[in-house]
């Protein structure tokens, strides 16, 4: 009788962790192509542009007597930072370039402007400013990450790092500090999300319901829907509360006013 010889647990083991066990790898994303100086001045040329373009909409459609006055500060301060760089740009001799990011700038400013174009009244100035909160943030993340890491000619890199760049941050905290008017008094719950059962909170926005609805960090992307069960105040504000107590739930009809006693009453 023959004895079957005696199996190596090592070399076992090794098999089937071999058979059993597939490695895959994520691909991660390629990155992006440092911007040129040609392409940096086409990016800040759109990004001056989207402000006008929402601001001056905002001059002959904003309610808000504070927020005709920030449009018309928009409006200006955006015109003369696209003087300032025009003449610089043709003291050195620099031929804007287009990039995926200035073309995706321009095609974000139409589609803000038609948003903004569809709102009336108290939505239209929250929307507006929320867009505002948006555009500004990017603007600085774009400058921080990529523009001024990029930018080769000296005084093109001073003229954004002193002198658009202050600009744009005092354009956001300003846009921030302008959500705090725009809620009437009792309903912080709702945010700057200008939601109704009408609209659906598509204009949903920006605070998120701490101190009286805005919070400099929390931008909420947008409330859900105004039709489900009317609670759009309670589900665009309670992000951001700090213990306030939820109302209990309104009826359809109520929209965003479900949200008196939500958590952006809370200071």
């Amino acid at each position: 009788m023959t004895t079957p010889p005696a199996s190596q647990p090592g070399t076992d083991a090794q098999a089937g962790t071999q058979t059993g066990t597939t490695t895959s790898t994520t691909p991660s994303a390629p990155a992006e192509a440092p911007l040129t100086d040609e392409q940096i001045v086409a990016v800040l040329d759109a990004a001056n542009k989207k402000e006008i373009d929402e601001a001056q909409l905002a001059q002959t459609k904003a309610k808000h007597k504070d927020v005709k006055a920030y449009a018309r500060v928009i409006t200006q301060h955006h015109t003369e930072a696209k003087a300032k760089q025009a003449k610089l740009v043709k003291k050195l001799g620099i031929t804007a370039a287009d990039s995926d990011k200035s073309k995706q700038l321009t095609t974000e400013t139409q589609q803000a402007v038609d948003q903004l174009k569809g709102l009336q009244g108290a939505d239209f100035d929250q929307q507006f400013v929320a867009i505002m909160i948006q555009d500004h943030q990017k603007t600085l993340d774009l400058l921080d990450k990529r523009v001024l890491q990029d930018a080769k000619n000296a005084e093109l890199k001073t003229l954004i790092e002193k002198d658009l760049r202050p600009t744009i941050e005092k354009h956001l905290k300003d846009a921030e500090a302008l959500v705090q008017k725009l809620g009437p008094a009792g309903t912080g719950a709702t945010g700057a999300t200008g939601a109704t059962g009408t609209q659906g909170g598509a204009t949903g926005a920006t605070g998120a319901g701490a101190q009286g609805g805005t919070t400099g960090g929390q931008r909420a992307a947008g409330a859900q829907s105004g039709n489900q069960a009317g609670q759009t105040g309670v589900t665009a504000g309670s992000p951001g509360g700090q213990g306030g107590v939820q109302p209990p739930a309104a009826t359809p009809a109520a929209g965003a006013g479900a949200g008196t006693k939500g958590a952006g009453t809370t200071k």
